[in-house]
């Protein structure tokens, strides 16, 4: 994998331009960036991303630590391994909601906790840690806006998903396995943050029901 960089605030509102399909008030939405609704939220995390360049460019080393691959990283997406460590990530989150006054409730840093076990205890995802260890290292160098979709669709309350009796093709469940990977087809709901996101991992858990305990992402670095 070649070494990558921390997005810049430009690539960051360009990538959001890829025919996600976002639609609002019975209307699709034709650009996140214009769109009244996200434009603001959108270019706030443009400037984060911009103050992780910065913050690097002139050594203050606040927001930044640099990569075991040669780049450098938002502090809170390394696998902290000492009480140091902790509080410089604890500085870093702390300095990015300064820039927003604490009013953006998610932020690139949202899951960079579970991404960072990835790496600090890849055995975990074991016979797929070579693929954990990848994630990892996309995670760090890229610092991607992930946010997760977890909760099942509210169809019945009273029954588990899969239970007998219950619909069976509303909840997100595995219908095919190949070398390529899982076929998966349901929803998931809730996932704040998904219009600006850069990649949504789901995750299904339903005790009993192997075909309804995956966890997925929707994109993935090369290899993974």
């Amino acid at each position: 994998m070649e070494k990558l960089l921390p997005y810049t605030g430009k690539e960051f509102l360009e990538s959001l331009d890829d025919g996600r399909e976002v639609w609002i008030y019975g209307e699709r939405v034709k650009k996140i960036t214009d769109h009244p609704a996200f434009r603001n939220t959108a270019r706030m995390i443009a400037r984060l991303y911009d103050a992780l360049h910065r913050d690097h460019t002139e050594g203050k080393g606040i927001l930044t630590c640099p990569t075991e691959w040669g780049g450098f990283t938002h502090r809170y997406f390394m696998a902290q391994r000492s009480a140091e460590e902790l509080v410089a990530a604890r500085d870093a989150i702390a300095e990015w909601s300064r820039m927003t006054y604490g009013w953006l409730g998610r932020s690139p840093d949202y899951k960079a906790a579970f991404l960072a076990t990835l790496g600090a205890n890849a055995e975990f995802y074991a016979p797929y840690q070579e693929n954990a260890r990848r994630w990892y290292r996309y995670s760090q160098e890229r610092v991607p806006f992930v946010n997760h979709a977890l909760v099942q669709p509210p169809v019945d309350r009273n029954m588990a998903p899969g239970a007998p009796g219950g619909p069976t093709d509303v909840y997100a469940h595995v219908t095919k396995e190949t070398d390529a990977g899982v076929h998966v087809t349901g929803a998931k709901v809730v996932a704040t943050g998904s219009v600006v996101r850069a990649d949504v991992p789901s995750r299904a858990v339903v005790a009993g029901d192997p075909a309804r305990v995956v966890s997925w992402r929707g994109e993935r670095p090369d290899g993974a």
